[in-house]
């Protein structure tokens, strides 16, 4: 069972986020909530929307950029025009702006999530982390890498219940037509022992879904 973080890695990666029905910072019951992590074990996760960022709607390819002291995450999309039957693909990357090294501390699921936001709608999903905590190294010139994940939950109760579900159950990213909001999220602590200064870096990519 993965434990609970007792140290400052929690307030880092609860620090502006929320979950898509606006649950975290509590446990979610089995019974009212249904949770999907993409790439964990399950336990109890905090999640973010994606609100705050900076959105970005340019011809293809796409690239959003959010940089807080020294590091820095880039998102690129292939392209922003995609069709309901594509799989969506995508890349973040975090990396250390100048030289050196900086150890730093994040969720075992690793520091960066994807969420997902109907543009218009309630619909939302994502990004979500479980509460255990990994120490890592981010290095000048060897960046963290993530390939577009899901992860997220949903209450049972949701109206839009059916479509989380469709949506977790399906191993690629697919989206109904529509505008979406993509954004990746990186969140973790500064410093050894997932101790130190919090940091949530957020870039968004506008895309546009037609059957």
């Amino acid at each position: 069972m993965l434990r609970l973080m007792t140290n400052k890695l929690t307030a880092g990666l609860t620090a502006g986020l929320r979950s898509v029905v606006g649950l975290a910072g509590r446990r979610l019951l089995a019974a009212a909530l249904c949770l999907v992590v993409v790439g964990c074990s399950g336990g109890t996760s905090a999640s973010t929307a994606p609100s705050q960022a900076t959105l970005t709607r340019a011809p293809t390819p796409a690239q959003a950029t959010d940089t807080q002291g020294r590091y820095q995450l880039v998102f690129e999309l292939p392209k922003t025009d995609w069709h309901t039957s594509d799989s969506i693909t995508g890349q973040a990357t975090l990396s250390l702006v100048g030289s050196g090294s900086v150890d730093f501390g994040s969720s075992g699921s690793g520091p960066i999530g994807y969420g997902f936001h109907d543009v218009g709608s309630s619909r939302q999903m994502g990004p979500a982390w479980t509460w255990d905590c990994r120490s890592d190294r981010l290095e000048s010139g060897q960046p963290k890498t993530s390939q577009i994940t899901k992860s997220g939950g949903f209450n049972g109760e949701d109206p839009n219940v059916d479509f989380y579900r469709s949506f977790f159950a399906d191993p690629l990213v697919h989206l109904p037509a529509g505008d979406w909001t993509i954004t990746a999220v990186a969140s973790f602590v500064e410093g050894s022992g997932c101790s130190g200064a919090s940091y949530t870096l957020k870039a968004a990519v506008l895309v546009h879904v037609t059957a």
